[in-house]
């Protein structure tokens, strides 16, 4: 049963890094597009079917929790956010954009924020936990995950421009900040008893950034300045995550934090 728990989390992490892989590395504008549709699409679809669905739902879910971890999320963002700004490795000027622009860059991020939870903290969650158990199967999650969104980076199709432009320590400063957010988002998911926990702490940051982005929200370019990035890939942001963590676990006492129930 073991290996074929392994078996099915195998087929989940080549689906989900190889076909947007070989799509994008075609270098076909249109081919490269239908590769970032099924980077956002793949996780889900593929650890929906391999799990056959979310699994057991027989618990209550704390609609309060749920609350909670958007607050929590969009502090940490908010965090990272005012230091980059106090520290001038960001800048705001207002870039003239229309309202329905910032609210379609939004849209857009709470659309693939929850898109790609469903995947993560779904079937992608549950195909980790049979397979590895919860110490490990979250670590690997989380190193996947790092690894997905690496792969547009690497091959330069313009996702993630800040990371294509930043240094080498930009790029192992996110790969940790990946392990210690999919540690929370998890452990935030488990507090809540559902998915929608994640999805919902992924999105609210994800669309208050966005829509700061495009009002005119700037200045991440400079190589120099990269520790100091608001997001993922700076260095503020998976310190204060990762207190966040911290602070979760000796509030909870352990009695329903990580070493708790995980289904999904």
């Amino acid at each position: 049963m073991l290996n074929l728990a392994r078996w099915k989390f195998g087929v989940f992490v080549i689906f989900v890094l190889g076909l947007p892989a070989v799509l994008m590395a075609t270098g076909e504008p249109r081919l490269v597009e239908l590769g970032k549709l099924a980077m956002i699409l793949s996780p889900g679809v593929v650890g929906l079917g391999l799990n056959f669905g979310l699994g057991d739902r027989s618990q209550r879910i704390r609609w309060r929790w749920i609350g909670l971890a958007c607050a929590l999320t969009l502090a940490i963002a908010g965090g990272a956010l005012a230091v980059a700004l106090a520290a001038g490795a960001a800048d705001f000027h207002s870039s003239g954009a229309p309202p329905a622009t910032v609210l379609q860059a939004a849209g857009v991020s709470a659309l693939t924020s929850v898109l790609e939870e469903l995947g993560w903290a779904g079937g992608g969650l549950a195909l980790a936990l049979k397979a590895f158990g919860r110490q490990r199967g979250v670590l690997i999650l989380g190193l996947v995950w790092a690894a997905w969104h690496l792969v547009p980076v690497v091959l330069r199709v313009g996702l993630f421009p800040d990371l294509e432009a930043g240094p080498p320590g930009m790029i192992v400063a996110f790969v940790m900040a990946c392990l210690v957010y999919r540690e929370l988002l998890t452990g935030l998911r488990e507090r809540a008893h559902s998915w929608l926990a994640a999805a919902a702490s992924h999105a609210a940051p994800n669309i208050v950034l966005a829509a700061l982005v495009a009002a005119g929200l700037g200045g991440f370019h400079r190589p120099g300045a990269w520790a100091l990035f608001p997001a993922p890939g700076g260095l503020v942001f998976p310190v204060l995550a990762l207190v966040a963590i911290l602070a979760l676990r000796r509030l909870a006492g352990g009695s329903d934090g990580p070493g708790g129930d995980a289904r999904v």
